[in-house]
């Protein structure tokens, strides 16, 4: 069996895929696990072919991980919809990630959803995640009935469009 490794569609990462791959490979076969802690570890040495993928200067990587943190702040909050009187609200995120001007920013659920461009992102953005979800798990016999429902879904609305 011959394995090669590459970086995801959309994946920012720079190094050698090949290389990475068999130095994670590696790791989890030394270590009986692969935990970020253990990669961050191998890469500290300048030798690894994981190290270039840090950054090494401890105030540009902490402004990093603030920006990160700002980030997943982001996507965390939610906002509490009713939609009646007799439903309970249902938490829904109150900001999506859109792409304007070639930059990506989020804004506010409801703004994006009365926006034709918006909305078109954050449905096509949808429909990518369920498709890699599928690849993902495509072989899983007991989601036979998922995959259904989203060619069900995805027929009606190549009908609308």
């Amino acid at each position: 069996m011959s394995v090669r490794y590459a970086w995801r569609p959309g994946s920012r990462v720079s190094i050698d895929a090949e290389k990475a791959g068999r130095e994670l490979a590696g790791i989890e076969r030394k270590e009986g696990e692969l935990t970020p802690s253990n990669v961050l570890e191998r890469a500290r040495s300048a030798n690894s072919s994981l190290h270039g993928h840090f950054e090494w200067d401890d105030s540009v990587a902490a402004e990093q991980h603030r920006l990160s943190q700002a980030g997943e702040l982001i996507r965390s909050i939610v906002v509490d919809v009713s939609r009646s009187n007799v439903e309970p609200p249902k938490p829904t995120r109150a900001f999506v990630s859109v792409e304007r001007e070639g930059q990506r920013s989020y804004v506010g659920v409801q703004r994006a959803m009365s926006d034709e461009e918006l909305r078109r992102q954050v449905l096509q953005r949808a429909w990518a995640e369920l498709s890699a979800f599928r690849a993902r798990y495509a072989d899983l016999k007991e989601l036979a009935g998922v995959f259904a429902a989203m060619d069900k879904a995805t027929s009606k609305t190549d009908a609308a469009g």
